[in-house]
Parts: structure tokens; sequence; C-alpha cells
């Protein structure tokens, strides 16, 4: 039987494993220990552990400056952590030098059985490759510029590709950095490509359903019914995303991992969704229409002629229409007759011939 002695990071990983033989085994920043620990808090001489004659181990500590903490217990929840002087060791302890954490346990003591590999970590493996991840990177910018251009019903501003290039760009490697940036503090793998990859891949998919959207739109007018259709495509997009993130760069469990792959996505497309469904319209007089303008070999369905569509709009919408005949006789019966008309204009001038006739009379009598 042997004590095997971990050296642990702040999350609980191990960084390296020793294992101690003989009756003496010592730990402490100068070079003739056993373990060589590279903290500054930590005693050139600072614990031992040493074999008893009963066949236990006892830890001591060497009067360090910092002392020696007892933390917890791994496999015994009972123990509480305290300061150490001398302590027989327990499978399972975890102890402190300095800044520095150490697992110590039985050499026989049961280990946990091998967690089979998900079926994705082939794939990811292949993500990781800095070649594809550059190539899907380029590829979407590229995908954007090109709906960009033939989108564009005017002269093509090429400042407009080369916004869409650096905002595209800089966007996807912000959200990979972001990730491998907490892959390196979790789990200390930054796996930044295979991030890259996923969110380009992502980026890819909905680019090609935006495609697949507008000429569905083109073809039946979709209208309101358009934003829950791509609700449902980023329902799936975004947890899908998340869900790889999570896996490549956080240590939770597959059930909190899917907790939070659903809940965060779905939580926020939920609100946007409310706020679409509440301002759709019962009723709208003005029928769904296509505003895009593409090639008209893009029109899956027959078009129907203007006077037909004309001719058969009372139908489709249940309008009674009057017939023009009939407003234009009632237009007629509230008309004034056109006899009255000259008959008003006449009356300014018998007016004013009143006011001229004293003074026409008056200047012939002198």
């Amino acid at each position: 039987m042997a004590l095997i002695i971990e050296e642990l990071n702040r999350a609980n990983k191990v960084l390296a494993r020793y294992r101690m033989e003989g009756d003496r085994f010592t730990l402490g920043r100068g070079y003739h220990n056993d373990v060589i620990v590279e903290d500054m808090h930590a005693d050139a001489a600072h614990a031992e552990i040493l074999r008893g004659d009963d066949d236990c181990y006892y830890l001591h500590d060497l009067n360090s400056v910092n002392g020696t903490q007892l933390l917890r217990n791994n496999r015994d929840k009972s123990v509480k952590g305290a300061e150490v002087d001398e302590r027989m060791v327990e499978s399972g302890d975890e102890i402190q030098l300095g800044k520095t954490h150490f697992r110590l346990t039985d050499s026989e003591a049961a280990t946990a059985p091998a967690v089979p590999l998900h079926s994705v970590e082939g794939l990811f493996e292949r993500l990781a490759h800095p070649a594809l991840a550059i190539a899907l990177l380029l590829a979407v910018t590229a995908g954007f510029v090109v709906v960009s251009y033939f989108g564009s019903a005017e002269e093509y501003q090429w400042n407009i590709a080369l916004n869409l290039i650096a905002g595209t760009a800089v966007g996807l490697l912000v959200y990979a950095a972001a990730w491998a940036f907490i892959g390196r503090v979790v789990r200390h793998e930054t796996q930044f490509f295979a991030h890259l990859a996923i969110a380009s891949l992502a980026a890819l998919a909905y680019l090609g359903w935006e495609r697949i959207s507008s000429l569905l739109d083109f073809n039946y007018a979709l209208g309101e019914t358009l934003p829950l259709m791509n609700f449902a495509v980023l329902a799936v997009l975004l947890p899908a995303m998340l869900w790889c993130a999570l896996y490549l760069a956080t240590n939770i469990t597959p059930r909190w991992r899917w907790g939070v792959s659903l809940a965060l996505p779905l939580a926020f497309l939920g609100l946007e969704l409310a706020g679409q469904v509440g301002s759709i319209r019962e009723f709208s007089e003005v029928p769904e229409i296509s505003t895009t303008l593409k090639h008209d070999s893009l029109l899956w369905r027959q078009p129907v002629p203007m006077d037909q569509f004309i001719a058969s709009s009372p139908e489709m919408f249940d309008i009674p229409i009057e017939e023009k005949a009939d407003q234009d006789a009632g237009d007629g019966e509230d008309a004034p007759p056109a006899e009255e008309a000259p008959a008003a204009e006449e009356a300014p001038e018998a007016e004013k011939a009143q006011r001229d006739g004293p003074a026409n009379t008056t200047e012939a009598t002198s």
C-alpha cells in the first residue's frame, strides 16, 4: 500500500501526482523536498508525511509561516476544516500549503468507473483543426457579403461589404475567445478553434435558412407566420450552440448542461415571441404579399393574372362591392340644380346697380 499525493488547481483538477513508497515524504519550496511547491507562500521545508509503526500515515507541519490547513475530506463530509500540527491521514484528505492544494489518497482506494466518451467528441476533435475553423469563418463572411450584394437593388457600396466582413468576423472571434477564456479558467483547456468552428457552422445554418425563408415568403406570402418560423429555427440553433460551448468549457453535469442550454435561449426567445404574437392582428384588409424583388425563375407557383385576381377578391375577403352605376346615381340625387347657379352670379350685379343709381341722378341734375 502507498499514499498518493495529488496537486490540485482551484477547479480541483489534478495537476500532478506523486507516490509515497518510503517512510518519509517532504513538501516545501526547497529543492531537497520530494514535492517542490511553486508557491511563494510555502516555506522551504513546509510539511512532511511519516509512516507510523501501525502502517498509518501522519501529516506534520514543520513550523511553517502560513501553516498547514485541512480543508475537507471528499470521502467523509463530516470532516471539518482546521489548522493542522499533526494529523493521521485519512484517504481523501485535502490540505493547503500556502495557496497550493493537495489531496492525499490511499493507493488501494476505489476509483470511479470510466466515463464513456460522448459521441460528439470525434466531431469536436475535427472541428478543432485551425484550417477548418478559419475556412468556416471565411465562408460565413463571404456568405453575408454575397447575400448583401444580390439583395441590393441599387449600385452596391463596397464599404457595406467591408463593414459586414469586419462585423461578422469580429463577432465570431469574440464569441470564441470568450468561451475559450472560460474553458481556460474552468478546465484549463481553451478549445478556441472548436468554439469558432461551431459558431461559424451555426451562422452558416441560419444564413441558409434566411435564403430558404425568403423564397418561401416570395412564393407563399408568409407574412406574420415568418417570425414564428424564425423562432423555431433559432430555438434549435441557439440551444445547440450553448450546449456545445458548455460541454467544451465547463465541468457541469449533463443534466445541468441540458437545463441551462435550453432555459436561457428559450427564455429570451420567448420574450421576443410574446411581443410578436401580441402584435398580430386578427384580420387585415390588405392581402399578404411579398415585396422582395426576385427573378421569375424562383417563382414556384403559377402566377394569377391581375384581372382574375381582382375578380376573385370579393370571394377571397367576403367583402360586398357596390356597383359603380348605383353609386353615381346616388351622387346625382344630392347634386344642386344647374339653373340656380347663374341666379347666384347675377345677385352681385343687381346690388351694384342699386348703389350706382343715386350717384347718376345727382350728376344729371347739376
